[in-house]
């Protein structure tokens, strides 16, 4: 059977800043508790906490703060239109229906993500680095 575990992973940059990400793995597991195991194995297989250096020459450190949630796939076949995973969230008396939907729709924009980008997987030119760079002092 095949499940999706989310992750969030918080990651902080040299200077202080400051992310989290959520990050759903899909893995073949015989259970929920199954599907957790090796959804932290593979995250310490992987190397997924290891810091790294960002497009600037700073080191980003790297930490799971949660598994946050699993999700049985019903189809063991996940085609295009899959649902891999869902959550859901009811108001209550500490969260309004607009705090749900503000905290599922935030995301950083493209100028905040721009310190958690790896120089290993930056693929950009020297001159897109330089833009970026100019970009983020503004």
């Amino acid at each position: 059977m095949k499940y999706s575990v989310k992750l969030l992973i918080k990651s902080t940059t040299e200077s202080g800043e400051v992310s989290i990400e959520e990050s759903i793995l899909m893995m073949d597991a015989d259970s929920f508790d199954d599907a957790y195991d090796k959804a932290e194995r593979y995250v310490e297989t992987l190397g997924v906490c290891e810091p790294y250096v960002n497009i600037f020459g700073k080191r980003v450190d790297v930490e799971v703060v949660s598994y946050a949630d699993c999700f049985r796939i019903d189809d063991d076949e996940a085609d295009e239109g899959t649902e891999v995973y869902s959550s859901i969230a009811c108001p209550n008396a500490k969260q309004t229906e607009e705090m749900i939907v503000a905290v599922h729709e935030a995301s950083a924009t493209t100028k905040e993500r721009i310190p958690f980008r790896s120089m290993e997987f930056a693929n950009l030119s020297v001159e897109e680095l330089e833009e970026l760079l100019r970009k983020a002092k503004e």
